[in-house]
């Protein structure tokens, strides 16, 4: 496996500048999701609270804002936590650079759950687009296979997933 680290410096070291991106964005992810649960909100409701502020002016889809409002506010603690774990996830992912590509389409669907949640007319659109947009880039790039694990992987056991 540490060869196969070494190589993937030789095979897709073009890749550099995409790996750093892929680390310092999982930097970001972990950080807040070690904010979040070393804070207080997994245990009050902040998550419940932001939905049912933002929901009046929200643009989404009326099944999404029927979802947001009947059954993420009722049970806030489970996406709370749900939410926190998954940015734990990508976080984490990103950074050793293993599963990049499941990570990544956990980050699309974050990132465009909360451009439904937040709706087109907050300042935060652009920040959310983007993000979603950068998750859309790393997984089809595979930015794992450079200073990453799924080289190993990717070498061995080809497959849409490395």
């Amino acid at each position: 496996m540490l060869v196969a680290f070494v190589e993937s410096f030789k095979y897709v070291g073009h890749l550099i500048p995409v790996a750093c991106l892929r680390i310092f964005l999982g930097g970001y992810f972990l950080k807040h999701a070690l904010a979040s649960f070393q804070g207080d909100y997994l245990m009050k409701a902040y998550l419940a609270e932001d939905i049912r502020n933002h929901l009046p002016q929200s643009t989404a889809p009326e099944w999404f804002r029927w979802f947001l409002e009947y059954v993420v506010i009722p049970n806030w603690q489970f996406f709370a936590v749900g939410l926190t774990a998954i940015q734990a996830f990508i976080g984490v992912s990103y950074i050793i650079g293993y599963l990049v590509r499941p990570a990544a389409l956990l980050g699309v669907i974050l990132s465009a759950g909360l451009i439904g949640a937040i709706g087109a007319s907050q300042n935060n659109l652009q920040a959310t687009t983007f993000m979603l947009v950068l998750h859309l880039i790393l997984g089809w790039i595979g930015a794992g296979r450079c200073l990453g694990f799924d080289y190993f992987f990717y070498k061995r056991h080809r497959g849409i997933w490395w």
